[in-house]
């Protein structure tokens, strides 16, 4: 069965929502959750696009996992999706910078950081069902954490941080649409 077509109105607002966060955080997971509160809404999970066999996790791997993201939101923004959700592909707010040079500027981005305490984020890496090996887990935790993405102050998003480490999907899902009720009104 084929997708319904959609017809691009070029005066609604194009809005990207990035959800960010150390492995374990939750992104993918509230990336799926989010999706059902965002009208004429899309979402990429880039966990999902940019596996790779070996995985370098390296400069060049992100510049392809940015590109990969920013041509999906582009095409989905081309088929009259307005709220894009992306997750799992910024390292730092260089990487943001360049993810942002790839695409057309939308009329709102709103950057959601989730944070966790190390311990809740190390027991939800070996317990979901997405797993991990410990060389993986290793070498993730090798990406200095880079909390530019808070504060830049010539930043052209929202940010909004939230912290999930006793929070549910539910309870994160609730603080994001209360932050961000411009995308996930109702």
């Amino acid at each position: 069965m084929s997708a319904p077509e959609r017809t691009p109105d070029p005066r609604r607002e194009r809005r990207l929502v990035i959800v960010n966060g150390e492995e374990g955080a939750g992104k993918s997971t509230i990336v799926r959750a989010l999706l059902p509160y965002a009208p004429d809404g899309a979402r990429i999970d880039a966990e999902d696009i940019g596996q790779t066999n070996p995985c370098p996790m390296d400069d060049r791997f992100f510049g392809l996992l940015r590109r990969n993201v920013a041509g999906l939101v582009e095409n989905f923004w081309a088929a009259g999706y307005v709220n894009v959700i992306a997750g799992s592909f910024l390292r730092g707010y260089p990487d943001y910078l360049a993810f942002r040079q790839l695409l057309p500027r939308p009329s709102a981005v709103f950057l959601v950081e989730l944070l966790v305490a190390k311990d809740v984020r190390d027991l939800r890496r070996t317990t979901r069902a997405k797993r991990t090996t410990q060389e993986w887990r290793d070498m993730v935790d090798l990406i200095p954490e880079d909390p530019t993405l808070r504060r830049a102050t010539d930043a052209d998003y929202r940010y909004l941080g939230i912290d999930t480490t006793r929070l549910d999907v539910a309870e994160t899902v609730d603080r994001i649409r209360t932050g961000i009720p411009e995308v996930f009104a109702g």
